[in-house]
């Protein structure tokens, strides 16, 4: 393999991200790939593209749909965070020990125990780790069918107005 070509787990390195979300952003279509045989390998231009860019469009997705949590979680912080510690209880068996997802429930388990302003400050934060968790969020539940529809509705128009201008 040369230079220019990259495995799921170098790119993963190079983002500060897991090999999960590398294989997750190539089978959605934000970072392409060459798959000869049975492994994917990536340029390094395509992932220089994708560290220099501020977000991926799933990532300002999954920024828009928690902001919309933070309304509830005002309103109603214990409905909230119960229906969020009971989706990682459920959660959490059905994965492996070792595994990413496991980590993931286990941070969210961390930011639940400091409190309501640790949940807002991940469901607003720019920053990475934030990123990365609200991807694998246990939140699934709090918003209805017809909320979350309005909400990614809105993000829609929101994406295409922002996008189209640029």
């Amino acid at each position: 393999m040369t230079k220019d070509w990259l495995t799921t787990g170098e790119t993963a390195k190079m983002l500060g991200v897991s090999r999960q979300h590398v294989v997750d952003l190539c089978t959605r279509g934000e970072l392409t790939f060459s798959q000869p045989g049975t492994h994917r390998r990536i340029r390094s231009s395509e992932v220089q593209r994708l560290a220099t860019s501020e977000f991926t469009r799933e990532q300002e997705k999954s920024l828009w749909l928690h902001r919309a949590l933070l309304g509830p979680l005002m309103l109603d912080p214990a409905r909230v965070l119960q229906i969020a510690t009971e989706n990682i209880a459920r959660w959490k068996p059905l994965q492996r020990g070792d595994g990413m997802a496991t980590r993931y429930l286990e941070q969210w388990d961390e930011v639940i125990e400091s409190g309501v302003d640790a949940v807002a400050d991940v469901f607003t934060s720019k920053d990475e780790r934030s990123s990365e968790l609200r991807q694998n969020t246990p939140f699934a539940g709090v918003l209805d069918d017809d909320e979350r529809r309005q909400v990614l509705q809105s993000f829609r128009e929101h994406r295409q107005r922002e996008h189209a201008a640029v």
